[in-house]
């Protein structure tokens, strides 16, 4: 507990790292380094629909390490999510346009067990208010955003 019997701020994620909170010994993950970088994966891809793009290019223009993004790409595609092509018109693009390409489905669940009622029942109500917001919005929707604070220079939580 904070000043005053106040819970502590959450404060901001610093790059690269998980943003949490911890409730007794329990750590809710938000979004951790690998659900990032496949949402600025699929942005970029989003960003050229219904083109494609080198891995080596969205690396680039996304800061996301080579092997680390081959190695999500590769899942992607597994999914369904990505296609990728080989040759000289080659590269990978998104499977459906992507406003049908919802962030339920990019980001998976994640729980760990707990020996405690009241935390898995946080939990169960953390998941469920994440699941409904996951499945309201689309990889368009998300680029949407990410354009608009980009002209507006405000990308800041």
């Amino acid at each position: 507990m904070g000043a005053a019997g106040q819970e502590p701020a959450l404060g901001r994620p610093q790059p690269g790292k998980v943003w949490n909170f911890s409730v007794s010994n329990a750590i809710i993950n938000v979004m951790n380094v690998t659900d990032r970088y496949r949402l600025e994966a699929l942005l970029e891809l989003a960003s050229v629909y219904p083109g494609a793009l080198a891995a080596a290019e969205i690396a680039r223009r996304r800061s996301i390490p080579a092997s680390f993004l081959r190695r999500l790409l590769a899942e992607l595609v597994r999914s369904g999510v990505v296609a990728a092509s080989r040759g000289r018109q080659g590269g990978v693009r998104l499977a459906q346009g992507p406003e049908e390409v919802r962030l339920e489905v990019l980001l998976p669940e994640r729980s760990a067990p707990s020996t405690s009622p009241a935390i898995a029942w946080l939990e169960g109500r953390l998941q469920a208010q994440r699941r409904e917001v996951l499945q309201a919005v689309s990889l368009a929707t998300l680029l949407e955003v990410e354009r608009r604070q980009l002209a507006a220079g405000d990308w800041q939580i």
